[in-house]
């Protein structure tokens, strides 16, 4: 696929604006969300010389697809900033970054003896472009270009289906039948693979998941959402 970098920026961009409405004005701390996910990465890498641990690298990747949803927003946010009486996009410009960084190997000779504690403080220190930088710590943990889409969209339109179905309130079933959310999730993104139109399938997928195999589980959460759908459906008919 020749427009996954532009897909994925574009996802960030529409998830950000649902999620804080106007997000790019507020000037949000990118950066310390970064740092924080940073930290949830080092953990499972197992960072802690003074204690025996053993890292859980499938977690490592995890965490290193939520630290490009921050970084993705962090560049975005620069651009916008630094272009606001510009006239060049800063939507099309952090694609192109992205994009560039992902399919050159500009960094790769300057960074090939580092190990990833290394590259996320490189991450941090923020002096080399910060998607160069997790370009390469994605070809350290064996990623694709095409499994970081797959990967990224799962999580993106997981992320946008929990706050449609009421994460925030309270209301949303994170466990589906035993097994976490995400667990399903990239089960059936898998399946897909990296289609133009894997959020839009994965989305759909994950609906009738959730009406057929999670909410019948618990039918008295089906029935007040069934209240909730009605009293909904009357207000709009008044607002009409």
């Amino acid at each position: 696929m020749s427009d996954i970098f532009k897909r994925m920026v574009e996802l960030q961009h529409k998830f950000n604006e649902q999620t804080i409405p106007n997000y790019l004005e507020k000037n949000l701390n990118w950066n310390s969300a970064i740092i924080a996910e940073s930290g949830e990465l080092l953990d499972s890498l197992g960072y802690k010389w003074w204690k025996k641990q053993e890292p859980d690298m499938e977690n490592v990747k995890v965490e290193a697809i939520d630290l490009l949803h921050f970084v993705i927003s962090d560049i975005l946010q620069l651009n916008y900033n630094y272009e606001k009486s510009l006239e060049a996009s800063f939507i099309d410009e952090t694609i192109s970054e992205f994009e560039e960084s992902f399919t050159s190997d500009i960094y790769e000779k300057e960074f090939e003896d580092e190990d990833l504690f290394g590259l996320v403080n490189i991450l941090n220190y923020n002096e080399i472009p910060r998607f160069a930088t997790l370009k390469i710590i994605f070809k350290k943990l064996d990623i694709s270009n095409e499994d970081v889409y797959i990967a990224y969209i799962t999580k993106n339109c997981l992320n946008k289906f929990r706050q449609d179905n009421g994460y925030k309130d309270g209301s949303y079933i994170k466990n589906w039948n035993g097994r976490e959310d995400n667990i399903v999730a990239f089960e059936i993104a898998n399946e897909w693979g990296a289609d133009e139109e894997l959020f839009e399938q994965l989305y759909l997928d994950l609906e009738t998941y959730y009406k057929e195999e999670v909410l019948k589980q618990e039918p008295h959460l089906s029935n007040i959402l069934d209240d909730i759908n009605y009293i909904k459906s009357v207000d709009t008919e008044i607002g009409e």
